[in-house]
């Protein structure tokens, strides 16, 4: 797959707008170089640099199909790379290190992905065992997964849909399951694909709240969103995807920082 040269040359990015908080002896939480993937030879992801570091709350920025979610894919080791290269704490993530069990369950523990469609993420009988799916998957021990079980639904207040089929309940009610769903596995990083698609207001309201809560706890967000009142509440800074599939000329712009 022939991928077109770096958008940006020999030209680096200033080094203000790439955490000058870091110490120079430690990586990135994420890190992308020179990433590149395409979908059946058509690029979607051209020469992508990024790093985010752990904690930040960001929000990718772009028009539709310009690799957003492609992105948050990638991040959750789903896709790899036709060149270049993605690190995940240190950790080079590639088709062989995903087929290690050992690290995919470490990857997947650490990273959690809540899909733009709840349909697509959940498959179980009923909410319970949808819940209880990724610890099972992790081998904690049955006394631990019904713990947190007990204690997702009761923060999400979705104790009243525990014996209830995913495919039966409203809308929104999917979306805090599939967000129950992450939540129990207590990752370090939460991706959410246009979370805010498709709920009514009253959902809407409950999961900007909560995802202020997810950050003031210090998680790392990555956002994908068209949706300006939840980016300007939620980023500390965009990262702007361009219409060819590249990380643009303007990566980091801080507002909350």
């Amino acid at each position: 797959m022939a991928f077109e040269g770096s958008p940006h040359g020999d030209q680096q990015h200033p080094e203000s707008l790439h955490h000058p908080h870091r110490p120079e002896d430690q990586h990135p939480l994420i890190h992308f170089v020179d990433y590149c993937f395409a979908y059946d030879d058509v690029p979607t992801l051209s020469h992508i640099d990024l790093e985010i570091e752990s904690g930040d709350s960001v929000v990718l920025m772009g028009y539709n199909g310009s690799g957003k979610s492609t992105l948050l894919k990638a991040i959750n080791g789903l896709i790899y790379p036709q060149a270049g290269q993605y690190f995940f704490d240190g950790k080079l993530v590639d088709e062989k290190s995903m087929k290690n069990p050992s690290f995919s369950k470490w990857l997947h523990k650490r990273v959690g992905f809540i899909f733009q469609d709840s349909d697509a993420q959940l498959f179980c009988s009923n909410v319970e065992d949808e819940i209880a799916f990724g610890p099972r998957q992790m081998e904690l021990s049955e006394e631990e997964i019904s713990k947190r079980v007990d204690d997702v639904c009761k923060m999400l207040e979705i104790e009243h849909l525990r014996e209830r089929a995913p495919y039966h309940i409203s809308g929104g009610e999917k979306k805090k399951v599939a967000i129950a769903c992450i939540l129990s596995m207590n990752p370090d990083v939460y991706c959410f694909d246009e979370p805010l698609n498709g709920l009514d207001i009253k959902t809407r309201e409950w999961l900007l709240e909560f995802l202020k809560q997810l950050k003031a706890s210090s998680k790392t967000l990555i956002i994908s969103t068209h949706d300006q009142s939840l980016a300007d509440t939620i980023a500390d800074y965009f990262v702007y995807m361009g219409k060819q599939h590249e990380y643009t000329d303007k990566p980091h712009v801080h507002i909350n920082i």
